[in-house]
């Protein structure tokens, strides 16, 4: 096994990563991990140099985590995507790629996932797209395999005839009380010569805010404490 020396070695604390691994070689980058690997130096997002790994030319990849301390926002959101995945061989590539983070704001109820992609000149590869979740917030992406937590959705597209496409969106419930992480993965086999363009996938979660009958019994409350602080003062 063959493993790019861009980022071997995950970072000690929790953070935006990806792992892939095509073919024999391996690749590991986090985001500004200071070793190359990330182009663009906004926290919360990783855009990896265009290259070769392991017989595929991966273009345009970039990976964006909204929602941790590192990046706040309104809502929890994991995304992963390229602009073109291409087999520079004869021979079929099978390849995995994982995106992961840590410390989304909980609490959150519910989930929506989306994922798409083209394919050219691909007939009969294939690719898997799964997307999971972790109450316990550990971290994901350490390898392309490391995917900690509960799989809440997963979608298989197998390419037919010279251009073809997939579209898949879906919802549900998650039962996250406090910060959580999420994990993204796609596995996937392309044929000699195949291309996968614009290939995404998004997980996103919205962070549960008091419903009105708790904001007013917060407001009543604190008219109360207020109510008995002006009784001692007078």
């Amino acid at each position: 096994m063959v493993s790019l020396g861009l980022a071997a070695t995950q970072p000690a604390h929790a953070t935006l990563q990806i792992a892939i691994q095509g073919g024999a070689t391996s690749f590991f980058c986090a985001d500004n991990s200071g070793t190359g690997c990330d182009l663009n130096p906004a926290i919360g997002t990783i855009q990896l140099a265009n290259q070769t790994i392991g017989g595929i030319q991966v273009n345009g990849s970039i990976q964006t985590s909204v929602g941790t301390p590192a990046n706040p926002g309104p809502l929890d959101i994991l995304n992963s995507s390229s602009l073109s995945l291409i087999n520079t061989t004869a021979a079929s590539i099978t390849a995995t790629v994982a995106v992961g983070d840590t410390d989304f704001a909980g609490p959150a109820n519910s989930f929506f996932t989306s994922g798409s992609g083209v394919w050219q000149t691909a007939n009969g590869s294939t690719i898997t797209l799964n997307w999971f979740n972790d109450p316990t917030n550990t971290q994901g992406a350490d390898t392309p395999t490391d995917t900690p937590g509960s799989l809440i959705d997963t979608f298989t597209s197998t390419a037919v005839g010279a251009a073809d496409s997939f579209s898949h969106n879906n919802s549900g419930p998650a039962s996250d009380p406090g910060p959580f992480s999420m994990t993204q993965q796609a596995i996937g086999t392309l044929v000699g010569h195949g291309q996968l363009l614009n290939r995404g996938q998004t997980e996103i979660k919205t962070p549960v805010v008091p419903e009105p009958a708790s904001l007013a019994v917060l407001g009543v409350g604190l008219l109360g404490l207020a109510g008995i602080r002006r009784g001692r003062g007078s």
